[in-house]
This record gives structure tokens, C-alpha cells and sequence, in this order.
């Protein structure tokens, strides 16, 4: 779903939370000037959106993104080790190894936060069942 750019002022209000008298002044300082009954409509069309825009963000590459994070600190990972290997001052091992330890945190939550989307697959299985049916 693609919003317009007075649409993305809209989302903008919202998410500040201002009144629709605070959102009209604000959209017409950006050069957006509507009426209070648009500004309505806009808002309920935003907020019935939202299980098409979560549908979107599941199949446009949210994971990709995620797995080649994963994957970057492997390598990252992996790179560290190959130069831990052929170092040979222990000081300096002994700062790679801390390196090392650094991104071991990272790739954990990346894992985690795998595990917590795959154990609430099926919340995404009923959005998706929810817009495939509309």
C-alpha cells in the first residue's frame, strides 16, 4: 500500500498525537491544507490499512533483510577467527577474541528474534488469511 505524501503527514500527526485541529495546522505549514472531514477520512483509511501494510512488510523483504543481517555477522564472524588463527602476538589474539565476543550478542538477538517471528507465524497466517480474503 503506498500513501500519498499528505497521507505520510497524516501518519506523521498520528503518530505525534495531535489533535485534528493541531494536524490540519500542521499539514497546511507543510503545504497541505485539507478540510477537517478529509483529514477524518484519511485517518480511518490509515488506521483500516494496517493488516495490508503488516501483510507488505512480511512479504517485501522483511526477512531477506533480516537473514542477510544474520549473515553478515557470520562472516563477520568467521573472519575474525581466520585472523585470530594467523595472529601471533597473544595480545593481540586476545583482542581479537574480544571482537569476537562483541558480535555474539548481536547474532544472538537475531536468532531470538527469529525464533519469536516463527513461534508468531501463525498471527502472520491469519493476516495474510485476512487480506487474502478481501
Amino acid at each position: 500500500m503506498t500513501f500519498t505524501d499528505a497521507e505520510i503527514l497524516i501518519v506523521h500527526t498520528m503518530i505525534m498525537r495531535l489533535s485534528e485541529k493541531e494536524s490540519l495546522e500542521y499539514l497546511k505549514t507543510k503545504g497541505h491544507e485539507i478540510k477537517l472531514r478529509t483529514l477524518q477520512k484519511a485517518k480511518k483509511k490509515i488506521r483500516e490499512s494496517t493488516d495490508q501494510r503488516k501483510f507488505e512488510l512480511a512479504t517485501s523483504g522483511l526477512w531477506e533483510q533480516h537473514l542477510e543481517r544474520i549473515d553478515q555477522l557470520e562472516f563477520q564472524l568467521r573472519e575474525i577467527y581466520v585472523n585470530y588463527n594467523k595472529e601471533k602476538d597473544p595480545y593481540k589474539k586476545c583482542k581479537i577474541l574480544e571482537i569476537a565476543a562483541s558480535i555474539q550478542p548481536l547474532l544472538s538477538n537475531y536468532y531470538s528474534s527469529s525464533q519469536k517471528v516463527v513461534e508468531n507465524d501463525v498471527e502472520l497466517r491469519k493476516i495474510l488469511n485476512r487480506v487474502s480474503l478481501s
